[in-house]
């Protein structure tokens, strides 16, 4: 929580949800899991196919993501569908893929300048 811009520790249970819900996204079949469900719900079977894991494996990312209320799950008929509980969820993943991205861009140029130091 923010309080007057900074961070506020004082609530561990705020904290420790905030750890659960980086360490439900901490792998990296799991970010393609959201990723694909944001495309739309889907079953195991269909979202072990897109992403190139086994059905048993799928599943057991999932129900990370479902413990942690990251995916939602409902019954049609046989099958259960799965679905992101927030499409927020989106927004966030996006938001530090780009700040990983500008610390990789700022890393390469730190070793463009290092080798163009060398050169000199």
């Amino acid at each position: 929580m923010l309080i007057n811009g900074n961070f506020n520790t004082s609530n561990s249970d705020l904290t420790n949800i905030q750890a659960e819900f980086c360490a439900a996204v901490g792998d990296p079949s799991r970010v393609k899991i959201v990723y694909s469900l944001a495309e739309g719900s889907s079953n195991v079977k269909s979202l072990a196919e897109s992403i190139g894991l086994s059905s048993s494996a799928t599943s057991r990312h999932l129900k990370i993501l479902r413990d942690r209320g990251l995916v939602r799950a409902s019954r049609q008929g046989h099958t259960v569908e799965y679905s992101l509980a927030a499409p927020e969820l989106i927004t966030a993943l996006d938001i530090f893929l780009d700040i990983l991205n500008n610390q990789l861009a700022h890393r390469a140029s730190l070793v463009q300048l290092e080798r163009y130091d060398e050169e000199q």
